[in-house]
């Protein structure tokens, strides 16, 4: 569960926009980025994710995608999916064959749609440089939080043209980093209200565990 939180606060920070920034570049850059978000409806993003750490040498890959409707998200990682339709929220282990039910806190602001769409002043944002990367012209920023975190550093890259977050990498203090790379981006696909709810007879024999 704990690998779980951290992927998806990798994710959401990939797409977080900074206010009372010091940097009016990179804030420029990211209202502009956020601007493209909220006119959106839906979206889907598909993307490969890696833990490095070379002091315990492990290197580890995985891929997932996620889907998002207002308050409402989708999000596949491997062995794990977790799904809230605004008000439940269920995280399913494959392995175990378990679902924890969970209410949705209204205090958490780590939530898909507060994190694209809303602003925030935790942390400071500055522009780093310009780079061609992977065929594309890329916008390097550095995250900085103002509170005490477990990682002192967001680095994002985003692509210049398409006005999208390329990839995003947190910079833990145990010496690991966090990598987030979008492979694919779809906006407003038509996405079915079923997939933002969790149906018990689509895992035959499953472990409930309502925590709520």
């Amino acid at each position: 569960m704990k690998k779980l939180s951290l992927l998806f606060t990798v994710i959401m920070l990939a797409f977080v926009s900074v206010s009372q920034a010091q940097d009016a570049k990179a804030t420029a850059i990211l209202d502009k980025l956020s601007e493209k978000i909220n006119a959106l409806e839906t979206m889907k993003f598909e993307f490969t994710y890696t833990m490095q750490n070379t002091e315990d040498n492990i290197n580890e890959s995985k891929s997932g995608s996620i889907y998002i409707k207002g308050d409402k998200y989708r999000l596949y990682i491997e062995e794990q999916l977790v799904i809230c339709d605004g008000e439940t929220v269920w995280t399913y282990f494959k392995e175990d064959n378990e679902v924890q039910v969970n209410e949705v806190d209204p205090a958490n602001q780590n939530t898909p749609n507060k994190m694209l769409t809303s602003y925030s002043d935790n942390y400071k944002a500055k522009y780093i440089k310009e780079v061609p990367k992977a065929g594309k012209i890329l916008q390097v920023l550095d995250l900085t939080p103002n509170t005490t975190q477990s990682f002192y550093k967001v680095r994002l890259e985003i692509d210049k043209t398409k006005n999208m977050v390329y990839s995003s990498t947190i910079y833990d203090k145990n010496g690991s980093t966090f990598t987030y790379v979008v492979t694919e981006f779809t906006p407003n696909p038509k996405i079915f209200s079923s997939r933002f709810t969790f149906n018990e007879e689509d895992f035959p024999g499953v472990l409930v565990n309502d925590m709520r």
